[in-house]
């Protein structure tokens, strides 16, 4: 109840601080937006009064031109009027007083002067001009038309402040004679200070502030104070914004100034100008109006309104918060009687709660007990009765709870809870398993085992928690049993058979490692193969693929996987390989080629073997490349044709070679006693010449048949070659073409000289029949590799070329392309090549030239390397 009342204090505390602080925020609010709105309104009054103000130094200042307009236009009268003025003096006194009707009071004089500048009739009469007029009589001289000034009154004496002040204003006008001369002047003088008074009155009467006139220096000459009479307007005014002020616009305007009266004494001032024209003059009229003076009645308004507002919202919050006092007193009494009237329907349902919460733990299923603060036993329910074999009866109102559990005397988990004894639950239940409950704040729970407890082994699970009363003190505990004994024998029983699911399981994962070792193995294996293995199943579709020594790419294997055999069956081969296949599912495995070109384009042969996988209805195919072995057949079959075409070509020469010596011995004796001319000496020579060709054809075709052993001596392969060329300078001069050597350093080689020179000269002299004229031969002789073990000797030209399907036959015998060749050129240099254990290849691209390139070893090492492996780290043509 205490507390309660605390709280309401503290309430009620706060609720006066927040109306106290909700009308002062109401208060420096309002006050926010009464300076607002007044400084609002202070700007369009200034506006307001700044365009009156405006208009009002207009309407002067049109009035005053109209004034000197018109005195100008009166004065004009006059001018042509007899400068002697041979006239009545009442004539001349009724001109007079037209002239100043209506400025007596401004008009200072009227002087007529002759030509010569004397003053020739003065009125008023027995008046003297406050100024001289003499010299602006003089000026009027010089110019002989209108004229306007300004003047100071001459000193009489000590200068009075109106001497001071004063301006007066000279109107003149030449007088001409009858021949059109200049005869005299008029010249009238205005009070300027007495002009003005006749409009500043009005101002000033209507509270519009001072009038002041400047002139074109922007001099003052009209002012209140004649301290400031002469001063520069720049100097006593200055724009509020810093800026300079401009006086330049014909249609006048208005701004505010500060006016600098002193030194030390500033006036924030409205002004509004207007120029004032008055004949050659441009003036100003300025009304100065001082800042306060304009807004002075709308801040007395303000002020005035402020105040009664204030003092209105503070009446206003005075009653309020009276009202508050007596509302909340009121309320408070009222919500008194609410709590009591709350607080004994709480009493009846609580004790209805406890009574319901009784009867839930008597007849819960659970074994349950609570002991108050004293730890003696309030409540035993009818499962803790059947599970310790204690009736209630013998445990209520006792200390005995433990005895169902332990034999001495000990605190159970309640216990310790009630006396917050913290420490004592891992002194008494630390080997129990005792920890805090995650499910009930301010619990615990621990397990323990009981030998026999109601007759029986049991494994029981212990709940004990705090019990509190309304201020948070623990009044007593409940404490819950629950028979885990199945649980422990099924936790038992699972971690039994998780052990053996993990032994199972390593052994599992063990065996995997093995056949995963296995199919590593096996695949290693497989694909070391140099054929290709696919596995299919019936239908023909491809379950696995080798990759094969030649392919590393597994991405590549994928393609094939789960797509039918037949897609990659080469165009053609679809039907004969599918019967080869239905013959395989009928158990007839016989092998069978077909050919295949590969994505460079390149023909290969292809043997395919079947096989079933035993104990499935899969099929092994295995394909294994057999291009080399046919390749090889072909040139078995070849050099075998070429060794018969050889040997009968060997007894063809040896029989026609002596017949050939006879002929051409016995063409020689005839020449020799014919002494032919003419056509039959152009035959004989053409019998030779076909003799002397059948018999290099037979020298050829024995040379190549013939199987010569090579005499071999070390020898500088570098003069071979020159030698050669030397043979060959028929053609090359012929020809004019230009012949380059380029011969490295290089050991000799042991080779036999003449077959090497025979060899040399065929490959030059092809290179010189395929150039143009003018053409060009190039021959190398370098080192083959860095290894420095061969030396290869390469013969270039920039002739036609060689077709590309003419490349396969060039080194056959008895081809040729030439009309007269025979055909065994190129065989003949293979053969020699062959035979030094060398190798000989030839590079050609038509009409781009053709590179023969022939490797020899230093030594006794045959060239095993190939010539395209040393012509890619030397470049191609």
């Amino acid at each position: 109840m205490a507390l309660f009342n605390k709280i309401n204090r503290l309430l009620y505390q706060a609720v006066k601080l927040r109306i106290w602080f909700a009308s002062i925020t109401v208060i420096i609010l309002f006050l926010l937006l009464a300076l607002t709105v007044n400084s609002a309104r202070e700007r369009d009054i200034v506006d307001i009064f700044s365009r009156q103000q405006l208009g009002n130094v207009q309407n002067t200042a049109e009035r005053m031109t109209d004034v000197f307009s018109q005195v100008g236009k009166n004065i004009a009268l006059f001018s042509h009027f007899d400068p002697q003025l041979k006239m009545p003096p009442k004539e001349i006194d009724s001109y007079y007083q037209i002239l100043s009707s209506g400025w007596e009071s401004t008009l200072d004089t009227i002087v007529l002067f002759d030509a010569t500048g004397r003053i020739k009739n003065i009125y008023p009469k027995n008046t003297q001009p406050a100024i001289n007029l003499s010299d602006h009589f003089n000026i009027l001289l010089k110019k002989q038309t209108q004229y306007l000034g300004l003047a100071l009154p001459e000193p009489a004496g000590a200068v009075n402040a109106k001497q001071k002040t004063d301006r007066y204003l000279v109107v003149g006008y030449p007088v001409r004679g009858q021949n059109g001369k200049f005869a005299g002047a008029w010249l009238v003088s205005f009070s300027l200070a007495a002009v003005v008074d006749k409009y500043k009155k009005q101002i000033i009467n209507n509270e519009w502030g001072e009038l002041w006139l400047i002139d074109e220096k922007q001099q003052i000459i009209i002012h209140r104070n004649s301290a400031f009479i002469g001063k520069n307007i720049n100097d006593l005014l200055s724009h509020t914004n810093k800026t300079k002020i401009d006086f330049s616009s014909e249609n006048g305007d208005y701004f505010e100034a500060v006016f600098r009266q002193s030194d030390k004494k500033q006036q924030r001032s409205i002004i509004a100008y207007y120029p004032l024209l008055s004949g050659d003059k441009k003036w100003t009229l300025l009304v100065v109006a001082p800042y306060s003076q304009v807004i002075s009645p709308l801040r007395k308004t303000f002020f005035y309104t402020l105040f009664s507002s204030l003092l209105l919202i503070i009446v206003v919050i005075i009653a309020s918060m009276s009202f508050a006092y007596k509302e909340g007193k009121r309320m408070r009494i009222k919500e008194e009687k609410k709590r009591l009237n709350e607080r004994k329907d709480w009493q009846e349902k609580l004790l209805r709660e406890k009574k319901t919460i009784e009867g839930v733990i008597e007849g819960s299923p659970i074994p349950s007990f609570v002991i108050n603060n004293e730890h003696k036993v309030i409540l035993w329910n009818r499962a803790c009765t059947q599970l310790t074999g204690y009736s209630a009866e013998s445990m209520l109102g006792t200390s005995d709870h433990y005895k169902p559990f332990y034999s001495v005397t000990r605190p159970m988990i309640a216990d310790l809870i009630v006396d917050s004894d913290i420490d004592g639950l891992g002194k008494h239940y630390g080997s129990k398993n005792v920890k805090k409950s995650d499910k009930v704040i301010g619990a615990y729970e621990a397990t323990d085992y009981y030998d026999k407890l109601g007759g029986q082994s049991r494994y029981l699970y212990f709940l004990a928690a705090p019990i509190y009363d309304e201020e948070g003190n623990i009044i007593g505990a409940i404490e819950t049993l629950q028979d885990i004994s199945r649980e422990r024998e099924m936790t038992k029983s699972l971690s039994e058979y998780a052990e053996t699911m993990q032994n199972e399981l390593i052994e599992n994962i063990e065996l995997r490692r093995k056949i995963e070792d296995l199919y590593n193995y096996l695949q290693s294996i497989v694909n070391s193969l140099p054929d290709k293995i696919y596995e299919i199943d019936e239908n023909g579709i491809i379950n696995f693929m080798s990759r094969g020594l030649r392919n590393k790419d597994e991405s590549y294997t994928r393609e094939f996987k789960n797509r039918h055999f037949l897609e990659f069956v080469a165009s053609g081969y679809e039907e004969f390989v599918l019967s080869k296949w239905e013959d395989a599912k009928h158990g007839i495995y016989k092998p069978y080629e077909i050919e295949a070109m590969n994505k460079e384009g390149r023909k290969h042969n292809l043997l395919i073997t079947t096989s079933p996988v035993i104990g499935t209805n899969h099929y092994l195919l295995v394909q294994r490349d057999i291009t080399e072995f046919k390749n090889l057949e072909k040139k078995l079959y070849d050099s075998q044709k070429l060794a018969a075409v050889g040997q009968l070509s060997a007894g063809i020469a040896h029989e026609i070679r002596n017949p050939l010596s006879s002929i051409k011995m016995s063409l020689q004796i005839l020449a020799k006693r014919m002494n032919p001319e003419g056509n039959d000496l152009k035959r004989f020579k053409i019998a030779e010449r076909e003799v002397d060709h059948l018999e290099m054809l037979v020298n050829n075709i024995l040379a190549f048949a013939k199987p010569v052993e090579p005499k071999k001596t070390p020898v500088d392969l570098s003069k071979v070659l020159e030698q050669a060329i030397d043979l060959a300078e028929k053609g090359i001069t012929d020809k004019k073409i230009e012949v380059q050597t380029n011969f490295d350093d290089v050991p000799p080689v042991c080779v036999d000289a003449a077959m090497m020179a025979d060899a040399f000269l065929n490959v030059i002299r092809n290179a010189v029949e395929a150039v143009k004229e003018y053409g060009k031969i190039t021959v190398t002789l370098r080192y083959a590799y860095e290894s420095l073990q061969s030396v290869v000797v390469e013969v270039k030209d920039d002739g036609n070329g060689i077709d590309a399907e003419d490349m396969p036959h060039i080194f056959n015998p008895f081809f040729t392309r030439k009309n007269y060749g025979t055909g065994l050129g190129l065989s003949l240099v293979k053969k020699i090549i062959d035979i030094h254990q060398g190798m000989i290849d030839i590079f050609s691209k038509k009409n781009e030239g053709t590179k023969v390139l022939i490797m020899l070893p230093l030594g006794t090492e045959i060239v095993r390397s190939s010539i395209t492996t040393e012509e890619g780290n030397k470049g191609n043509i």
